[in-house]
């Protein structure tokens, strides 16, 4: 198992070629700077506010903004989305999201927030992020400029998208599963349709690949997901 971020630090170094960054919630999100094939990418921003924390990880790690080719959203949540419009300000670089949920990050369509009413007046905040034009939406699985592979995954939101780096065999999940606590799909009261999301589950897990890097907490082995996807 590949460790998480380490306290106390602003980003952990994951493998040569992929930097988890804390994203906001009290570092309970992350978000992934990926130099793949020689193309620098950013999965996922984080919250409102947390771009000023990715600058200063391209700058810790010799990069320039501008260097960032293209700003990957594996969701349109605030806690993913939430700073892709500033840090796309910074680094003129496009934007990818899953086509079903190009409408929340563009504000042209309601935002998919909790769904019940005690968790959607606690997460009220995340929905208020900036809006964004998204460059590229993903409706199948496609390959996208240095090598990265958008594979559609959705439930937890209707346009969810997983994040394949061939090179690591690595997948990053976004919000597929969480891993705070035991390996788990994301969480029933945050997810708009948990039996899409399951099928998703079985459908990453199949494709075997050896690690999952979640949104919320530590990197698994695919092994780890396999066996999830065997028990929903």
């Amino acid at each position: 198992m590949v460790p998480g971020p380490e306290r106390g630090n602003v980003a952990a170094r994951v493998e040569a070629r992929v930097t988890r960054v804390r994203g906001g919630l009290k570092a309970a999100v992350s978000l992934f700077l990926v130099e793949h094939r020689g193309t620098l990418s950013l999965v996922d921003t984080g919250t409102d506010g947390t771009h000023g924390r990715i600058l200063r990880t391209l700058r810790s790690a010799g990069r320039r903004p501008e260097e960032v080719r293209q700003i990957v959203l594996t969701h349109c949540h605030g806690d993913h989305s939430g700073a892709a419009a500033a840090v796309r300000e910074a680094t003129g670089a496009p934007v990818v999201a899953g086509a079903a949920d190009v409408g929340p990050i563009e504000g042209t369509a309601p935002y998919p927030g909790p769904v019940d009413r005690l968790f959607r007046a606690v997460y009220a905040d995340l929905a208020r992020f900036p809006r964004l034009r998204v460059d590229i939406a993903v409706v199948e699985r496609q390959e996208l400029e240095g090598g990265l592979v958008a594979i559609p995954a959705p439930g937890h939101t209707a346009g969810h998208l997983a994040i394949l780096v061939p090179d690591l065999d690595t997948v990053l999940a976004g919000d597929l599963v969480w891993h705070i606590g035991p390996l788990r799909p994301s969480w029933r009261r945050l997810t708009q349709d948990p039996e899409r999301n399951a099928e998703s589950i079985r459908e990453v897990a199949a494709l075997g690949h050896g690690r999952i890097e979640p949104g919320h907490g530590p990197a698994v082995s695919g092994q780890r997901l396999r066996d999830l996807a065997a028990r929903v």
